[in-house]
């Protein structure tokens, strides 16, 4: 696992590398592994709609954020490359979300 502010300058420098950066949504810790196992794979994107359908929820902030986050923190952890959360519209405080 890459401490976050390093896993953030990495995903920085990659959107800033003249090579196009291609993401995958993964929705899992099992998704995030294999996906970050391919040797192409240089950072991984979360899917807000597919974590929550993995918990029974539909889209749309309708899954507690608190069990949001701990997915999406699952998976940052889980893997080496950096992840970009989608957390919707913030749930109601974007800042707040964006720190936890």
């Amino acid at each position: 696992m890459t401490a976050a502010p390093a896993s953030a300058a990495e995903l920085r420098r990659l959107h800033d590398d003249p090579h196009l950066l291609q993401v995958v949504n993964v929705w899992d810790v099992a998704s995030a592994r294999a996906v970050a196992a391919l040797p192409e794979t240089r950072a991984l994107a979360t899917a807000s709609h597919a974590i929550a359908a993995t918990f029974g929820y539909p889209d749309g902030e309708r899954i507690p954020v608190d069990l949001m986050l701990d997915m999406v923190g699952r998976i940052a952890a889980a893997v080496d490359v950096p992840v970009s959360a989608d957390l919707e519209a913030g749930y109601g405080d974007p800042g707040e979300t964006v720190r936890r």
